[in-house]
């Protein structure tokens, strides 16, 4: 049995808009300036709780702002102009991964789980995952917490599974993990740091990405 760990935001769905409106109704709720858009996706990934730690600070009121950010994100999802939008070719590869009987599939996001689970049941992706790993179950990447959980839960070794991520943290996390890292060109951080990530394939298109992944499980 063969495990792909998938990253959500900026892997398998385009998310900037949403960021950048949440980000900009919450920190004007509390009457702080919105980060910029290179800051707020230079952190994506991470668990909100530190990504706000950065980008508002210390002195922030960071747990009220997360209570805000859960109030006003499927308000935002709703709304077709912010919503998550899948990239082009990931309902048809989730939906071929999930053929392979000996193809189990995962999600390691830096969401909450009462965030993630509404956005799965909303592309219709909820079956094809047999594990989903939040921030409120394990700490936050780059920490292997997630994907040793996966593991676990899949009943699947390390040498047999793979992490796809668009972000340092995912390919970080994956070689704490002693997981493979696949990282995406099409997300939120750029190929060269994903390289000096350790990443070991990045791959431009989703194309690539299918035949890397089959690379990587005949491989494994």
């Amino acid at each position: 049995m063969k495990l792909v760990i998938f990253d959500f935001d900026g892997t398998l769905v385009d998310s900037r808009k949403l960021i950048t409106e949440s980000n900009r109704v919450v920190f004007g709720q509390f009457g702080l300036s919105p980060p910029s858009e290179d800051e707020s996706f230079s952190l994506v990934g991470m668990s909100l709780e530190r990504v706000l730690l950065q980008l508002a600070g210390p002195d922030a009121p960071v747990e009220k702002m997360v209570a805000a950010y859960r109030e006003v994100l499927p308000l935002l999802r709703a709304d077709v102009a912010y919503a998550e939008v899948p990239f082009d070719g990931a309902n048809e590869l989730l939906a071929t991964l999930a053929e392979h009987r000996d193809v189990r599939l995962g999600i390691a996001t830096g969401h909450a789980s009462h965030a993630i689970v509404p956005a799965l049941e909303q592309f219709g992706w909820q079956a094809h995952f047999c594990t989903v790993q939040t921030s409120d179950k394990a700490p936050s990447k780059p920490h292997p917490g997630m994907i040793i959980q996966a593991l676990c839960e899949a009943g699947v070794k390390a040498e047999d599974a793979i992490m796809i991520g668009d972000t340092a943290f995912d390919i970080e996390m994956a070689r704490a993990a002693d997981v493979r890292g696949v990282a995406v060109s099409w997300g939120y951080h750029r190929p060269d740091r994903l390289r000096d990530a350790g990443a070991w394939r990045v791959v431009e298109d989703i194309n690539e990405l299918r035949d890397c992944i089959f690379e990587a499980i005949s491989l494994a």
